[in-house]
């Protein structure tokens, strides 16, 4: 019995002293601390080295030198690839390799306006200068039908092809968009957020217009009348400009206008722009991608946001600021005052002397300040004409001399058509985006301080995990 109890208790002493160096290690780790527990197990090397205590002193020291000259070549890297994800030119407009047929964008719309200085002393009538329009192989002289007017900055101008006004403006907020635009007829088959027509077939009804082919059908042809009116007083010779702009930009201002003169035929030839977005960039905000989509849509007035809108919607609020009062020519809410005749104000002076400076010292033109002014930047989706303009005169055949005919007599033609069947459109990309700036990031910390995303959680694991879960 004496040798059976004696092997019990030595195999019991063994199993006692195998048991204490765990318990007595588990102890000492939780002991050593948060921070040699860290050490200990972390893969951040150099950490390792500067705080560890395997190491020398100057060994320590030389290992904190490395440190300090990696994080300083990681931050000046990294200050770099921000300056590039800043950089304006970062996003840019590449041309499409495959063209697209001339009816997948509409036909611009056409706006004749009065010269600029004009000395007409009433809004201009339609039956002052329109004999006839045609399109489609349809000519008639009740221009009303294919010609709606428009309030602009040189008064009552007249329309072709454009989006109804109640389209174009929030008409819940204003009180005034029946005297903007008499536009009444909506957008049928176009999806203008995407830019693409809901049909591909020309036998269904769509507005705004569109050519389908190239011949002389789809060409807006409009006989002008240059005979004098009794409400032309002083004018010797009368002149009307017309433009070319997207159906879905409110024409408040003339654009690279082209003047129509007296017993003169002018050809407009059209080269229409369509310009999209990659598909990934809407899920980045308007400074990384340079454009504003539909639904991003920041204006306050305006339904359908393009740069055009932008600027009139910044040029009221400006007018309003400074004036206390909008001209009839812009969007009016029930808070805003109508200017009326008693008010001190000059239309064509809306910036002050000071802007006017400042524009002087920074360099920038006129033109561009209400756009820099509220940041309007380019539609993610935008429909883009270009114009180019060639005229020439009526020569005035003898027998109409003879007879007493004289040149104001005569009528003048503006012909508007695409100049090709097809266009290739423009893709917006952006060269850096957010996301290579982060990948360029990451691999930065791993090149210059071989740390990734698992060190970050051993460093949330050791400070705060472990520490939770032993207690």
């Amino acid at each position: 019995m004496e040798t059976v109890d004696k092997i019990i208790l030595q195999r019991s002493d063994q199993k006692t002293t195998k048991g204490t160096p765990a318990r007595a290690a588990t102890v000492t780790n939780h002991d050593d601390g948060i921070l040699k527990d860290y050490l200990r197990n972390s893969t951040f090397p150099i950490v390792r080295y500067v705080l560890g205590s395997d190491l020398r002193v100057t060994l320590k020291v030389f290992w904190l030198a490395v440190a300090v000259c990696l994080a300083g070549l990681f931050g000046f890297t990294v200050v770099v690839n921000y300056e590039r994800l800043q950089d304006p030119s970062n996003v840019y407009l590449a041309e499409a390799e495959k063209a697209l047929p001339m009816w997948s964008v509409p036909f611009p719309a056409v706006t004749l306006c009065p010269r600029k200085g004009s000395c007409i002393s009433e809004p201009l009538q339609l039956d002052q200068f329109c004999e006839q329009i045609c399109w489609q192989d349809v000519c008639t002289n009740e221009c009303e039908t294919l010609l709606d007017a428009v309030r602009t900055e040189r008064g009552i101008c007249y329309t072709f092809n454009a989006v109804a006004g109640e389209q174009i403006f929030k008409s819940n907020n204003l009180v005034n968009v029946k005297d903007l635009s008499n536009v009444s007829r909506p957008t049928e088959n176009w999806d203008f957020l995407r830019g693409l027509q809901v049909i591909t077939t020309v036998l269904v009804k769509q507005y705004p217009r569109a050519a389908q082919d190239m011949s002389g059908r789809y060409r807006l042809k409009i006989t002008i009348s240059n005979e004098q009116n009794e409400t032309l007083s002083d004018c010797a010779t009368p002149k009307l400009e017309a433009f070319v702009h997207s159906p879905i930009d409110f024409p408040y201002k003339p654009v690279q206008p082209t003047g129509i003169s007296l017993s003169s035929v002018v050809q407009l030839r059209v080269f229409p722009q369509l310009v999209r977005s990659q598909r990934y960039l809407r899920y980045f905000t308007a400074p990384t991608t340079g454009c504003i989509s539909q639904v991003q849509n920041p204006l306050k007035h305006f339904a359908i946001y393009s740069q055009s809108n932008c600027e009139m919607e910044c040029h009221t609020e400006y007018f309003l600021e400074k004036r206390g009062c909008v001209l009839d020519h812009m969007p009016r809410s029930h808070a805003m005052n109508l200017c009326n005749a008693s008010t001190n104000y000059r239309p064509y002076d809306v910036l002050d002397k000071i802007v006017a400076g400042q524009l002087r010292e920074r360099n920038i033109p006129r033109s561009q300040f209400f756009r820099r002014l509220c940041n309007c930047l380019p539609a993610c989706v935008d429909f883009r004409y270009r114009a180019e303009a060639s005229s020439y005169m009526v020569a005035v055949e003898p027998w109409s001399m003879e007879s007493n005919q004289s040149a104001d007599g005569l009528s003048s033609q503006l012909t508007v058509e695409f100049a090709q069947d097809h266009y290739y459109p423009l893709v917006r990309s952006v060269r850096y985006t957010v996301l290579d700036f982060f990948g360029n990031f990451g691999g930065l910390l791993a090149l210059f301080l071989g740390v990734s995303i698992v060190t970050f959680v051993e460093v949330f694991f050791f400070c705060f995990l472990k520490p939770a879960v032993v207690r």
